[in-house]
């Protein structure tokens, strides 16, 4: 069985060279398929908000390192996710806006939704400009950027 930081490494590295996922048409570079979009268009409308974006992001985010399932990134998840950062990490105290010691899923779609890039990268592929992403717009674009997590992510860019 891998170890989770060596899985969060590979994670991060596909991530940033090709995308996680495959689209739809067989595109190697997309990090979206058709699957994930229906997953994160949570209200079902056929659009994505920048938070069901964000929202499923994190949601990713939790399912490979919240390790004791309580839908919450510990202080000693993150450090297991990212050992070289130390015991106090300053990027998990600027997560963790409360300071209760975890990253909440409001914490998290929150510095996802806020980061420039992300919204950069939302307003890029909006084609038609309704502050939605269509599934068109993101097949067409194959957006390897939809990569974003809490990991990937420096809170001071």
């Amino acid at each position: 069985m891998m170890n989770r930081t060596v899985v969060f490494a590979i994670l991060l590295l596909s991530a940033h060279l090709s995308g996680c996922r495959t689209t739809g048409n067989g595109d190697a570079q997309s990090a979206f398929d058709q699957a994930a979009f229906a997953s994160a268009d949570t209200d079902g409308n056929g659009r994505l908000t920048e938070h069901e974006l964000a929202l499923h992001k994190h949601r990713e985010a939790l399912a490979e390192f919240d390790l004791d399932d309580d839908n919450h990134i510990s202080a000693a998840e993150w450090a297991a996710a990212r050992p070289d950062a130390g015991e106090q990490d300053e990027h998990f105290n600027k997560l963790d806006k409360n300071s209760d010691g975890k990253i909440s899923e409001e914490e998290g779609v929150q510095f996802i939704t806020e980061h420039v890039s992300f919204g950069d990268m939302f307003k890029k592929y909006d084609a038609n400009g309704d502050y939605h992403l269509h599934w068109e717009e993101i097949d067409e674009g194959a957006p390897t950027e939809m990569n974003i997590t809490l990991f990937s992510l420096h809170p001071d860019a």
